[in-house]
């Protein structure tokens, strides 16, 4: 597979003239930039007092995914690790089954597109369901179905112990999140480290980016644990049962869909995760090294 992350697209951008065919924004809108924090002059108010002063900010960009010349679904994304957001999503998705199914993917950030070309013929996604991402997630699954089919078998269990410590983990490598903040960092882990760290506007993206980036390192993520500093949704449940993930753990809160998905889905969802606290949502029997007490 042929990767391409930063070229303008052939014709006049190509050459370094500026592309007048693609249209521009109105006088005085900047167009967000390609890096993944972007430093701004703000105005600091404390009490009475105010402070001009420069603060980092997260960056959000609306990328265009293109599959064999066809216009799949625009991404609300931070630009960074895109090829990783594009290979999980497609995944994910059920678009492809492994990066074999890709000839070549070539993104250009600048012009907010990204090309993708595939190996083989096949059917693209007709249904489209607006998620409740952050920036506005997209799926194109059919969730009864999706839960018939992706039950975990799995018998994987882990200690309280290993969570706290992975969830510290997961807040120092928040490295975007320690700069800007107004970013979810989700890891995926195998109990002992974390394997692969990704940070995005959405949450919905982040499990992407993790997919994707899997697929490159040739890393497997069935048996694992999938943590998240940001709210555990339906869909992504749907994303973990599809990487085969039987534990999901985060700092915040599940909804109630993802909690009914879960307990059909034989998935552990683990929220509200503090220093010596955390709430065990489904399954707690994949939860170890706890005394269990009845309720007083």
């Amino acid at each position: 597979m042929e990767i391409v992350v930063g070229e303008p697209r052939d014709g006049a951008a190509a050459s370094g003239t500026p592309d007048t065919s693609r249209s521009q924004p109105p006088d005085g809108l900047v167009r967000p930039p390609e890096t993944p924090v972007v430093p701004r002059h703000i105005v600091r108010v404390v009490g009475g007092r105010a402070t001009p002063v420069e603060r980092p900010v997260i960056a959000e960009i609306a990328l265009t995914v293109l599959v064999d010349g066809r216009e799949l679904v625009t991404l609300m994304c931070t630009p960074w690790k895109l090829n990783c957001l594009i290979l999980g999503f497609l995944y994910l998705e059920g678009v492809i089954n492994s990066v074999d199914d890709v000839a070549a993917l070539r993104v250009c950030v600048a012009d907010r597109i990204a090309e993708v070309t595939l190996t083989r013929p096949v059917e693209m996604p007709k249904r489209r369901v607006l998620t409740s991402g952050c920036s506005g997630g997209t799926s194109f699954r059919d969730y009864l179905e999706e839960v018939q089919r992706r039950r975990l078998d799995s018998t994987r269990r882990v200690e309280a112990g290993q969570l706290y410590a992975l969830m510290r983990e997961l807040h120092a490598q928040s490295h975007f999140y320690h700069e800007s903040r107004g970013v979810h960092t989700s890891a995926l882990s195998d109990g002992t480290a974390l394997l692969v760290v990704a940070e995005d506007v959405g949450r919905h993206n982040t499990l992407d980016k993790i997919k994707g980036e899997c697929l490159l390192r040739e890393l497997p993520t069935e048996d694992h644990i999938l943590l998240s500093s940001g709210r555990i949704s339906s869909e992504m449940l749907l994303k973990a049962a599809a990487m085969r993930v039987p534990i999901v753990v985060s700092r915040t809160s599940p909804t109630a869909m993802s909690v009914l998905l879960a307990e059909h889905l034989n998935i552990m969802v683990v929220g509200y995760v503090r220093p010596d606290s955390m709430n065990v949502y489904t399954h707690p029997w994949r939860l170890s090294g706890v005394e269990v007490t009845s309720d007083e």
